[in-house]
């Protein structure tokens, strides 16, 4: 499968380019993951597999591969040109019964789920064979290779928040086919299941083989389903009052993070009952559709956006979770003027369902800041918190 240009993850690539940015005090450098994880299992020891235990109508474990498209031509925005998808093979994986020896067989399923909760699908166009040679330097005095050039040099700065419909537009004049239903199809969330099922009870030997690389994972089937029908649904409450705090941030400003001080409202997901001992077996994933501009969003009011507490440009958090963990997370607002909002999360356990449960909406306001509580920083702009989550 094809990666990004660099091994990092999105939110680590946006750390590495803070090197980039002028006048940046101190530069923030994180280090890359390995791609490719099963989801929610216990560490692997060097005595032992990483291990995990699934209710028993579980369909099957969740896998990350972390794979992204193989760019020829992209920015920032919304369309990109790009080679053949490559999705998630059987290939790359082996079960059996564990103690028996039974080979099953293995089945990927991705599971869109960011098309479930309505974030905006990028624009992809397949480049064509001849575009595809011209990567970095190689082939630059090709006409296609200066024509790809061409297509993103010398932006000014109001040109540069149009760079994705200059790609667009450039992509259809050559003719360039639209494949971004296949590109989301192929990268994402899968799960791993089995053709014959797994039964209750049982215990299952999974691999992960890419290249030299191997993930084991003993299988646990438990003796009992998750029950799915539950009168009490997800929900968000407030966890605890509104109120201002200063706290370490990620930031733009080309550094890991700064302390900053800001509005806050504690929120925590509620499970229903039936879900609460597959707690760890848990997705969640909040959004917030802001009223009006606040200083501390890149986000625009008016729409939905993801968003968490990420303390530090290099803080991992788990796919599906947040940096408290068990549900929690942590609405933050500009500390002066923080904008009132409406928050909801997607959540459920994907090893047994195929789609995740939207809450009712959780209206959020702010005190007024009190006289001398939010004193002014220097440099307001570049203290911005930033939101990687956004860009995953």
């Amino acid at each position: 499968m094809q990666t990004r240009p660099s091994p990092c993850t999105w939110t680590r690539c946006v750390a590495l380019t803070c090197l980039l940015l002028p006048g940046a005090a101190l530069a923030c450098s994180c280090m890359a993951d390995e791609r490719g994880k099963f989801l929610h299992v216990s560490a692997a020891t060097s005595a032992s597999s990483a291990t995990i235990s699934l209710p028993a109508n579980a369909r099957g474990v969740l896998f990350l591969p972390e794979t992204y498209p193989d760019y020829v031509l992209r920015d920032e925005g919304r369309y990109s040109i790009v080679r053949l998808p490559v999705a998630l093979s059987t290939k790359n994986f082996r079960i059996q019964e564990h103690g028996v020896g039974r080979k099953l067989t293995p089945v990927v399923v991705r599971l869109r789920v960011e098309k479930q909760m309505g974030q905006q699908l990028q624009g992809y166009y397949l480049a064509s064979p001849e575009m595809q040679q011209c990567t970095g330097q190689k082939n630059a005095s090709l006409p296609i290779c200066r024509s790809l050039n061409a297509a993103t040099e010398d932006w000014n700065e109001q040109e540069q928040q149009r760079t994705g419909d200059k790609i667009k537009r450039f992509a259809l004049q050559q003719g360039l086919r639209d494949i971004s239903e296949e590109v989301d199809a192929a990268y994402g969330l899968y799960r791993i299941e089995a053709r014959e099922g797994f039964k209750p009870g049982k215990q299952y030997d999974i691999e992960y083989h890419d290249g030299a690389r191997r993930l084991q994972l003993a299988l646990r089937m438990e003796s009992l389903p998750l029950s799915l029908n539950q009168p009490a649904p997800f929900a968000i409450h407030p966890q605890g009052a509104p109120g201002r705090e200063i706290l370490p941030m990620a930031s733009n400003d080309g550094s890991c993070g700064r302390r900053i001080k800001v509005a806050t409202q504690p929120l925590r997901l509620v499970l229903p009952p039936s879900y609460e001992p597959h707690a760890s077996l848990l997705l969640y994933f909040m959004q917030q559709k802001l009223q009006q501009a606040d200083q501390q969003h890149m986000a625009a009011a008016g729409q939905f956006t993801p968003f968490h507490y990420w303390p530090a440009l290099c803080t991992s958090i788990a796919y599906g979770g947040s940096f408290h963990g068990e549900g929690r997370e942590l609405a933050i607002g500009d500390c002066q003027s923080p904008a009132p909002r409406q928050v909801k999360a997607f959540a459920g356990v994907l090893e047994v369902e195929d789609r995740l449960h939207e809450t009712t909406l959780l209206p959020i306001s702010f005190p007024a800041a009190k006289l001398g509580q939010c004193p002014k920083m220097k440099d307001d702009i570049n203290l911005r918190y930033f939101v990687p989550a956004m860009f995953r």
